[in-house]
């Protein structure tokens, strides 16, 4: 177990497949492990000490405000008390790091507002990896409202959608997967180097990231940067394709079931609400605004319709760069002038 553990277990404590289902499961058993041991009056091994300790934190980075787990690499929301009593049962007292390091697992968190971003090139253990390379989603306390589309356990027919890029909260172009998924759901060709650098400043959060998993077919590089406010209020993206290859490109924002969204008649935004009732707006510049259909299945065994934002448009043959901002809608204050009187 002593060496198998280090070809599991990422340095940051991730499971090298870096699926948050896969990473919840390994841990289960490596605290079943460590119960048996204990039983048994036998040692335990300060590896598997370090490894549950450094696996625990881990899972609790990659969870959601609702308490369920993010939808990356063949991932579901899982249970939100099972992953309590596993969390509780595992003795862990670090806690989650916002840039955990080898995963590329990354978290922006202010106020209420919460990013989890996928920065990380795919898990080494390919039946698990998804084509979702700087894919994110987003929670505003217990409700999601960006997400990626989920894993359908079970469902051959699904499984394979689900793995595509077009499947994630990320930029494709030509509807070429960011890494290619073969018959046999191994990985032939996806990003060699995915980068990501992180910046705090008075409580303004940045990650910069890039990948070049169309660097080979379209001779493209995306970059993808992501900010949020101090106050949680503001959440910005810039999506910069660099090269030569390429016709068209579609940045997805695919929606929480529960999200209701509206197009604006102009198309120049879409008014989300969640729903709790607080709104945001997501406007963009450089691409077309439009809504279209989803499939979400972040419940295992469940599928529920849902809507996605597409901004899409032309590729320039030297650059494109896309900015786009989700913004907190404030609350009016009620009117609270004295009707005139006759």
């Amino acid at each position: 177990m002593s060496e198998r553990l280090p070809v599991q277990i990422l340095a940051d404590g991730c499971h090298a497949s870096r699926s948050p289902s896969r990473h919840l499961a390994v841990l289960r058993d490596l605290i079943d492990i460590r119960a048996c041991l204990r039983a048994s009056g036998s040692n335990v091994p300060d590896t598997v000490e370090a490894a549950i300790e450094r696996m625990a934190a881990m899972l609790r980075a990659l969870r959601h405000g609702d308490g369920g787990l993010a939808l990356f690499n063949d991932s579901n929301e899982e249970d939100a008390l099972l992953i309590d009593a596993v969390l509780a049962q595992s003795e862990a007292k670090i806690r989650p790091q916002n840039d955990p390091g080898a995963s590329g697992f990354h978290r922006l968190s202010a106020a209420r507002t919460l990013l989890i971003v996928d920065a990380g090139r795919p898990g080494a253990l390919d039946g698990c990896a998804h084509a979702g390379t700087l894919s994110f989603e987003m929670s505003v306390g217990k409700e999601r409202l960006i997400v990626n589309c989920g894993a359908a356990s079970g469902r051959p027919d699904w499984n394979r959608a689900q793995r595509a890029t077009a499947a994630h909260s990320t930029l494709i172009v030509d509807d070429v997967n960011s890494a290619e998924i073969l018959e046999d759901g191994t990985l032939a060709r996806g990003p060699e180097h995915v980068t990501a650098q992180r910046q705090e400043q008075d409580g303004d959060q940045l990650i910069d990231a890039s990948h070049d998993g169309y660097a080979e077919r379209l001779m493209l590089t995306h970059q993808r940067r992501l900010f949020l406010s101090a106050d949680g209020a503001d959440v910005r993206g810039e999506d910069m394709l660099t090269g030569s290859g390429g016709e068209r490109f579609a940045i997805r924002f695919h929606l929480h079931p529960k999200v209701k969204a509206s197009l604006s008649q102009n198309g120049a935004f879409v008014l989300l609400r969640l729903p709790g009732g607080q709104g945001w707006r997501l406007r963009s510049a450089g691409a077309a605004m439009e809504l279209a259909d989803s499939v979400y299945l972040g419940q295992r065994g469940e599928m529920k319709r849902n809507q996605q934002i597409v901004l899409s448009g032309t590729l320039s043959g030297s650059g494109t760069t896309v900015k786009w901002a989700l913004r907190r809608e404030e609350k009016r204050a009620p009117d609270k002038t004295p009707p005139e009187q006759d």
